[in-house]
């Protein structure tokens, strides 16, 4: 099986010469890697331009969506197998790879498998979720593979990520206008409502992301991942609305609502209107999946 690892990256050049490294040395040998560079101006593009073994791909600053788009089209057209994906700040243990694949053999036509993820203090991050939808009123046996340390899961991260690229090519792609912040979600739900998928949780990576607890918004300072919120808001919306049905659509929107209100009265008024710009976003968004050419 010949994999393609897609990493994502943008101005965080010391992160990604750590996930190279800890990529350079997995077990797995029939892989090449590939970096999406998003415009990075940290001189990122100077240091991967003088790597013999990775294959670049420079474009402007899309997102990490518009990111991954355009690397798993770029693995899926290349014959490649399978697609690895991940940030740059992920490090992995050598034997990821070789653990991830060992788990997608475990029976044919999975979706993806997602390793298990950790922070700096190895506690558990990006946790995916777990499958517990039922049929004929019983839960979908999600501990089939318990004795391998595979969980069954409705959803994932990109944060070390291992789909086939035929899977790919039935789905599509991820939606490049999410831009940030639920593109994964989204697109791993799309696969699940097709195909089993699974966390192997003998494969592990360290997500070495700036804050290792939860994203709070009411607490946050940073300006730019403040406006980032207004993606997190809307495209969360979206996938409510695509996979969860109205009444947990109407529960999603009342809830964001409240959180507008308690904002704006408390005097938080441009937090307030990054919830209430999200919302009125999301009603006019209507993003497209886009299809492969299959032929290639």
């Amino acid at each position: 099986m010949k994999v393609g690892i897609l990493v994502v990256t943008y101005n965080r050049l010391e992160l990604l010469k750590e996930v190279v490294s800890s990529l350079r040395s997995q077990t797995y040998k029939e892989r090449d890697i590939i970096v999406v560079n998003n415009g990075s101006s940290d001189g990122s593009e100077e240091w991967l331009l003088q790597q013999s073994d990775i294959h670049v791909i420079t474009q402007g600053n899309v997102g990490g969506a518009g990111g991954f788009n355009t690397g798993l089209r770029y693995v899926a057209e290349s014959g490649y197998d399978a697609c690895w994906l991940m940030d740059d700040d992920v490090v992995c243990q050598p034997d990821a790879l070789e653990q991830l694949i060992e788990a997608f053999e475990a029976e044919p036509n999975l979706g993806y498998v997602c390793s298990k993820v950790v922070g700096l203090d190895g506690v558990p991050m990006n946790v995916p979720m777990v499958d517990q939808r039922t049929r004929n009123g019983r839960y979908q046996d999600w501990m089939k593979y318990i004795d391998r340390q595979m969980i069954k899961i409705e959803s994932s991260t990109f944060v070390s990520l291992f789909v086939p690229t035929s899977v790919v090519k039935k789905v599509g792609l991820p939606y490049k206008q999410y831009f940030i912040w639920g593109d994964d979600a989204e697109y791993t739900m799309r696969i699940t409502r097709k195909y089993d998928a699974y966390l192997a949780c003998k494969s592990v990576v360290t997500h070495k992301r700036t804050i290792q607890g939860d994203l709070l918004f009411e607490n946050e300072t940073n300006k730019q991942r403040l406006k980032n919120f207004f993606y997190y808001f809307r495209n969360q919306t979206h996938i409510v609305a695509k996979y969860k049905g109205t009444i947990k659509t109407i529960g999603n929107v009342f809830s964001l609502t409240c959180l507008f209100f308690k904002l704006f009265f408390t005097g938080r008024f441009a937090k307030s209107m990054i919830v209430l710009k999200s919302q009125f976003a999301w009603l006019f968004f209507c993003p497209k999946i886009e299809y492969i050419d299959n032929n290639k």
